[in-house]
């Protein structure tokens, strides 16, 4: 179960090389993905990499700002939660807009939605958290992570069923993304330490070590993101590292990246 949705019973930015068109798009294939995933993205969206396109936090929430400051973070790992809501999602927008008023409500007083960004059973993955697509902004987290992770989390409830194909290759590309865009290490043993904030798994002060692409449940007392999605994040961080050592080395693709976001990259 994750505890921040309301759904719930209880509740340095790299320069390295972005994705190369037709090199990843033939190690997808070759690695169980097919081509970029169907996805009910309107405008206003934003192609962060070839094959994955992120709605801009302006096409569910335009009249929703953050309601009080949101940081910058030290990046360090990239943790998948699940939101534990049904799976028939009529409507992403609503759900979007429901899981910032229970988020920004009396009961958790964040500023903003906690994940960074979140993805639909048809696979569109939207920017949930202000600024998230600009730069590493700060999550808010039950983890004890908060200050070190980028969160992704699926909409739905993945307890006994695996999240939708469409889902599951928008989440590695997003996480293939991420790595690269803060420079985390993938590979096959990789982990990292940081000094937990406090959590009811980590004690604040504690140094904690997790693999850098870890499910919710590594940094807390929490079933989620559920066990039929947990039981998958091995094959999630093979595709990740995999992907990454098939893609084409395109040392202007931050560039394009970063003009389409209208971020200056030093």
């Amino acid at each position: 179960m994750c505890d921040c949705e309301p759904t719930c019973p209880t509740p340095r930015v790299s320069r390295r090389r972005a994705l190369g068109l037709a090199t990843a798009a033939a190690g997808a294939a070759a690695l169980g993905f097919g081509q970029s995933p169907a996805s009910s993205l309107g405008t206003p969206s934003v192609e962060v990499a070839p094959g994955l396109r992120i709605a801009r936090r302006s096409a569910w929430g335009p009249d929703l700002p953050p309601q009080g400051a949101i940081g910058t973070e030290d990046v360090r790992f990239l943790l998948v939660h699940h939101t534990f809501s049904p799976n028939d999602v009529a409507d992403v927008r609503a759900l979007l807009r429901a899981t910032y008023a229970f988020h920004t409500g009396p009961e958790k007083r964040w500023p903003d939605i906690a994940y960074h960004f979140m993805i639909a059973p048809d696979g569109s993955v939207w920017e949930t958290r202000a600024g998230a697509l600009h730069g590493p902004v700060v999550a808010d987290a039950t983890g004890g992570n908060q200050g070190f992770a980028q969160l992704v989390c699926f909409i739905g409830d993945y307890t006994s069923v695996t999240p939708t194909p469409a889902a599951q290759e928008s989440l590695v590309r997003v996480l293939w993304w991420l790595a690269d865009r803060y420079d985390i290490d993938t590979g096959p043993t990789a982990t990292t330490t940081f000094v937990s904030r406090g959590s009811n798994k980590l004690p604040a002060g504690s140094a904690s070590t997790v693999r850098t692409i870890s499910g919710h449940r590594d940094c807390t007392l929490t079933a989620c993101p559920g066990d039929a999605a947990y039981a998958l994040i091995p094959r999630w961080r093979s595709l990740v590292h995999a992907n990454r050592l098939h893609a084409a080395p395109d040392p202007d693709a931050p560039y394009r990246t970063a003009r389409r976001l209208g971020v200056h990259l030093s």
